[in-house]
């Protein structure tokens, strides 16, 4: 067993291309980077992108991090290795999709493309690469998605696996899932 000494309340991990953990860091608005074996890599403070509660950092494949926001209105933004805002999603009220309520979970395609779980509007979100526009996944469930929590894409299997934390607390897999 390694044990790793992280920022103030770690929310979520994940692992890059390189085979690092990535981890976010919320009440220090810090994403940390550590090696398998316990090194830290990198910390990128989130201060200057403007992102105040970051839940999960996943590496995009241009080397560059995009995280949500644990947030209502909620957010999903790119962050440079710098810690500088490339772009975010924001949307309003107004439109299409309306505002997304703390989001948490996110994952990315091959292709850079982001679901994220928007929690408290039960449904899961595919936002593009250039975080420009977003759809609604059509996720066919019984009772629908409640309280969409966590997400793990294999899109080798075309499955997408999604677990609630409230209602039934189920682990829901989607069979047949291309993004």
């Amino acid at each position: 067993m390694k044990q790793l000494s992280v920022a103030h309340s770690p929310a979520a991990l994940s692992v890059n291309k390189a085979h690092n953990i990535v981890v976010a860091c919320m009440s220090a608005k810090k994403i940390q980077e550590y090696t398998t074996h316990g090194a830290l890599v990198r910390k990128i403070s989130l201060e200057q992108a403007g992102v105040t509660r970051p839940w999960q950092a996943v590496q995009l494949s241009t080397g560059d991090c995009v995280v949500s926001e644990w947030t209502s209105p909620g957010a999903v933004s790119v962050v440079g290795v710098g810690g500088q805002l490339v772009r975010h999603y924001r949307p309003s009220e107004t439109s299409d999709m309306g505002q997304m309520s703390w989001p948490t979970s996110l994952a990315v395609t091959k292709n850079d493309d982001i679901p994220v779980a928007d929690t408290n509007n039960g449904r899961i979100l595919l936002i593009n690469r250039s975080l420009s526009s977003a759809r609604e996944l059509a996720l066919s469930v019984d009772g629908g998605i409640q309280w969409p929590w966590c997400l793990c894409l294999d899109e080798s299997r075309a499955r997408l696996y999604v677990g609630e934390r409230d209602g039934s607390c189920r682990l829901l897999v989607f069979d047949n899932v291309r993004l």
